[in-house]
């Protein structure tokens, strides 16, 4: 006798969200897929990073539809681009979500994109791996294998750039000057794949959805539901059972029922529509952390790197990625360098570092936010947002903690500047909270049910079946490395977990129906 397929719903398309999607569609039998994305389609294929649209309109259109309610207005994150003196804009592509909680300077730069691969859209690719305390403890025996997995899916390279003159010429520079500190200099793992002609084409949600994300992908066992908002999750004695909808052009609501559901929105989003929905333990929303960054843009010396060919002038300038890995003796931060013949930042004409000659490196030390449950997403059913969903504050502080962090940052930031060249005007400068767009803890994962986390090992909400959470919010460690990389390790292992189940739950169906 043949059986109804198992249905999950995944809400949100970006990385992590595609993870389950592919993930179950390869591995249960029989299963069928709905994800549900509140944006546009953004790109054939799907979710395909924008960095790689070759023409600077079209590049521009796809970051603009993204913005949500902000779009048109989005500069560069926590640098103010025109307007009011020191207000906060999104980076573009992305749009500010939420506000400061009474009381609290908040994240005034905390920013979201909302289309078809979400973040995974915009992201800068970068993958290194979480080091020492960045690491979740209750994972360890198995956390580099799912790391490994996280790096094959998003196309993980570790030789970006390697045939650049610039890259190794930046790269031995640096390492010069740390050589006596014995840090680590090396070029930073970027998801991407490397061009015949030396540059990349960057990873987005599509190299994760494989053929999934090619047109006519769509059939019985998959759909991806564009522009269609999550409202709340069903719950039937305790249950989740399926997802309100709205058509983001109509109105519409509809309900769809599922077997099981994948809330994999964003660190912000994903506790909104748990709060939405009723389902509030004691952890949600709280231990928020981010990076607290260091930024600066360097003129580069002239004659210092090798001088670069015609085709930089190509959409996507950067030539080199350059990590400095985190230590937690010696660096307990990570640091990027980026090159670009290219400023990186807006400049006047009459500057003197318009059109240098020698290039820019972009650098940005990331220091670790240690997780304090007072650092939280408060949410105001009184004040809804645009969707008519909770309104989000937020209600977060740098303490003397992450400001010592900070301080010793800025000595490496400044010896790495000194042996490249000069700071542009107005440069380093700490980014306002919420520039880092890496937003953690919210929906942490935990290895016991204490009041301290959201959702088990497996990614499971605790005491809520039916409910699998995916995205950074779960990462419960304080961490100063970009996520994405631990984010995906971390939906591999729950997908995985996921497809199991179904496939145990149909095996017993059968075994019933043979007696």
């Amino acid at each position: 006798m043949s059986h109804t397929p198992h249905r999950v719903i995944v809400i949100g398309s970006g990385p992590t969200g595609a993870v389950y999607a592919r993930r179950l569609l390869d591995r249960a039998e029989p299963v069928s897929v709905l994800m549900i994305e509140a944006g546009p389609a953004l790109t054939e294929p799907l979710g395909m990073n924008v960095r790689n649209i070759a023409d600077k309109e079209q590049q521009l259109a796809a970051k603009l539809a993204s913005q949500g309610p902000a779009s048109g207005r989005a500069g560069m994150a926590g640098i103010p681009t025109g307007g009011m003196e020191g207000t906060v804009t999104a980076r573009q592509g992305t749009h500010l979500v939420g506000r400061a909680a009474e009381g609290s300077q908040g994240m005034p730069a905390a920013a979201a994109a909302t289309c078809v691969g979400g973040q995974g859209a915009h992201w800068t690719c970068a993958t290194p791996r979480p080091v020492g305390t960045e690491r979740i403890p209750f994972l360890e025996e198995e956390l580099d294998g799912l790391l490994d997995e996280a790096e094959r899916l998003l196309h993980t390279t570790h030789e970006a750039f390697s045939g650049a003159v610039q890259a190794t010429t930046l790269l031995g520079l640096v390492s010069e000057e740390f050589a006596d500190d014995g840090l680590l200099v090396q070029p930073l793992p970027v998801a991407g794949d490397p061009r015949a002609d030396g540059s990349m084409r960057w990873s987005g949600t599509d190299v994760v959805l494989g053929d999934l994300a090619l047109p006519g992908a769509e059939g019985d066992r998959f759909e991806l539901r564009a522009e269609t908002l999550a409202v709340r999750l069903l719950l039937e004695e305790g249950r989740v059972v399926g997802v309100r909808l709205r058509d983001v052009a109509t109105g519409t609501e509809t309900e769809e029922r599922a077997d099981e559901v994948v809330v994999a929105a964003d660190a912000l989003r994903t506790p909104q529509l748990l709060w939405a929905s009723g389902i509030r333990p004691a952890a949600l929303g709280r231990y928020l952390t981010e990076h607290p960054l260091v930024f600066g843009v360097v003129a580069v010396k002239d004659g210092l790197l090798p001088p670069v060919g015609p085709e930089t002038t190509t959409i996507d300038p950067v030539r080199v990625v350059v990590g400095i890995r985190f230590d937690e003796e010696l660096h307990p931060f990570h640091a990027q360098l980026i090159y670009s013949p290219v400023c990186p930042v807006p400049l006047p004409p009459e500057s003197p570092f318009a059109a240098n000659p020698g290039g820019y490196v972009g650098m940005g030390w990331g220091v670790r936010k240690w997780p304090r449950a007072e650092d939280r997403l408060v949410f105001d059913d009184a004040e809804p947002d645009e969707n008519l969903l909770p309104g989000i504050r937020i209600a977060y502080e740098v303490t003397d903690r992450e400001q010592a962090e900070l301080d010793h940052a800025r000595v490496f930031q400044a010896r790495t500047a000194a042996a490249l060249g000069t700071f542009i005007d107005g440069m380093p400068v700490e980014m306002p909270p919420g520039s880092s767009l890496h937003y953690m803890g919210t929906v942490r994962m935990g290895a016991a049910d204490d009041g301290t986390s959201v959702c088990d090992s497996y990614s499971r909400v605790w005491g809520v079946p039916g409910l699998v959470l995916a995205g950074n919010g779960l990462i419960p460690t304080a961490n100063s490395c970009n996520p994405t990389l631990t984010s995906v390790a971390l939906a591999v292992r729950g997908a995985d977990a996921l497809a199991e189940r179904l496939a145990a739950t149909d095996t017993q169906a059968r075994t019933k129906e043979a007696r």
